[in-house]
């Protein structure tokens, strides 16, 4: 039986907004559908409703026969939080599925507690994803549904995860933004626009070939219907007064009936959007300055009370107009010495040296801004712009004029993201640090990301799990984390990846 998932005519309504608007489609067991679209578009509402966690307002989703389900969410339950490891794999999987659970967090990087009273609570954000895939693989379902697997895993565990689902035997539905895992995995991508899902066989690249083809098609009607408005609207001053004159008064009533309805739907179209995506405000003051000390980390080690060191003996330099990735396993302490760098904590040994009056900007991607604030307001106020420039730089990051004056509460996650990335690169900093940046993003917003630090001329400091985006960062070299110490590694991205992997085994 070929178990085939079908969801007919779906349709899902949150306080009066459309989210999916009579979505159909069918996924077979060995497919893999990623499912795309911007922040807010429906993708993680799609997924519970196929998890069964929430009814449609109409619509069926049809399963053959006796169809396993086994669901990840995009971020670890609360409601697991107070169990220990062992009884949330028991209430997810079952008792019998323990050991299995476990030899699979292992092989992606899960260290299993040495006492059974570690609760899930204790774990990093990695750790909790790790043993939620596991506990799903362990099952053996027809379908996987997962929600951004690679969030929270590092370069190694995305890797093995990929490996893994590669030789998966069922069918699985996926939320990723994450390319690679994208072109290992996915046989269709699905991207949800306006509530309905446009369908293209094939990987990534068959998908941007797709789009492109249907965004040409859009922007074709999208003028044709322009036109048509602009030509009836000329012709009704006419119409008019003829019908005025008892002349012509049914072509009168039909033209401005047509005219009525074009303009109405036209209305609710969205002009197709184009390929821009630079941020201005880019150029930072030591630009012009290029090579110039910024940093220096000299024999630095940082360690907690009496804990061993979680660095030691690392020398170190960060010159202007440099762009460095940070590598290193969940829990190396790349984020410890991120604070050490910016002097939030205190090095147990060594120093660090800063040139004088260098602005330091650090990316939040967890930074809130007041609600009741516009976008607008909020770039303007925090960059001290005035309105017309704060306008020409939302719009670069693809924002319109009606999402620029709405409040930030109803901003969806993907423009909240590109509006902080709009004030940390606005900020014109000698030196802008990354802290993973992608997570969560969209592809929209990760292409603006990128085609920023592609064009900033400053010098950057990145920390990502992201292997696409890191290939296509245009660095100049690479710090390592591991055995305690940080190296700096000038080497192709590809080859510095399958040493570390061969190091892991």
């Amino acid at each position: 039986m070929q178990k085939t998932l079908s969801v007919k005519r779906v349709s899902y309504s949150v306080g009066g907004k459309t989210i999916l608007d009579g979505m159909s489609f069918t996924c077979s067991l060995r497919e893999r559908l990623c499912l795309f679209g911007e922040n807010g578009a429906g993708k993680s509402t799609l997924m519970k409703i196929l998890a069964g966690k929430i009814p449609v307002d109409s619509g069926l989703v049809q399963t053959e026969g006796h169809t396993r389900f086994a669901y990840v969410p995009q971020e670890f339950e609360s409601t697991a939080l107070p169990l220990t490891t062992n009884a949330f794999i028991t209430r997810e999987a079952g008792i019998s599925l323990t050991a299995r659970a476990y030899i699979i967090a292992e092989t992606l990087g899960f260290k299993r507690p040495k006492t059974d009273d570690v609760t899930c609570d204790s774990l990093s954000g990695g750790q909790q994803k790790v043993l939620a895939l596991a506990t799903a693989l362990a099952q053996n379902p027809d379908y996987l549904l997962l929600d951004e697997p690679e969030n929270h895993l590092d370069i190694i565990s995305r890797m093995a995860l990929i490996e893994i689902l590669t030789a998966f035997s069922g069918g699985i539905i996926f939320v990723s933004h994450d390319r690679l895992l994208i072109d290992s995995l996915a046989t269709k991508i699905g991207e949800i626009v306006r509530g309905t899902l446009h369908l293209s066989e094939g990987g990534y690249a068959e998908y941007i070939e797709t789009k492109m083809n249907r965004i040409g098609g859009e922007q074709r009607a999208y003028d044709s219907e322009s036109k048509r408005i602009k030509d009836l609207t000329k012709s009704m001053g006419i119409l008019r007064q003829k019908a005025a004159l008892g002349k012509d008064t049914a072509m009168y009533r039909a033209r401005l009936s047509e005219l009525t309805e074009l303009k109405e739907t036209h209305k609710q179209s969205s002009r197709p959007s184009d390929s821009k995506t630079s941020i201005s405000l880019q150029q930072s003051k030591t630009a012009l300055h290029s090579g110039k000390l910024l940093i220096r980390i000299k024999d630095g080690g940082y360690t907690y009370g009496e804990q061993p060191l979680i660095f030691s003996k690392v020398d170190l330099e960060i010159r202007s107009g440099t762009k460095i990735v940070l590598l290193g396993r969940n829990g190396a302490g790349k984020s410890t010495f991120l604070k050490c760098l910016m002097a939030e904590l205190p090095l147990t040994t060594g120093i660090v040296t800063t040139a004088p009056n260098i602005n330091v900007a650090y990316f939040d991607q967890h930074a809130e801004f007041r609600a009741d604030l516009s976008a607008l307001d909020v770039l303007g106020d925090a960059l001290h712009l005035p309105e017309t420039v704060a306008m020409a730089v939302l719009g670069t990051m693809k924002f319109d004029l009606d999402r620029m004056k709405s409040p930030v509460s109803i901003l969806s996650g993907g423009e909240r993201m590109r509006l902080r990335f709009a004030v940390v690169f606005g900020q014109k900093p000698d030196l802008l640090i990354l802290d993973e940046p992608t997570n969560h993003i969209d592809e929209v917003t990760w292409e603006i990301l990128l085609a920023a630090c592609v064009d900033f001329t400053g010098t950057i400091l990145l920390v990502s799990h992201d292997y696409e985006f890191i290939e296509a960062f245009p660095h100049d070299t690479f710090w390592v984390m591991q055995q305690g110490t940080i190296i700096e590694r000038q080497k192709a991205f590809s080859d510095l990846i399958s040493e570390l992997s061969a190091k892991k085994r």
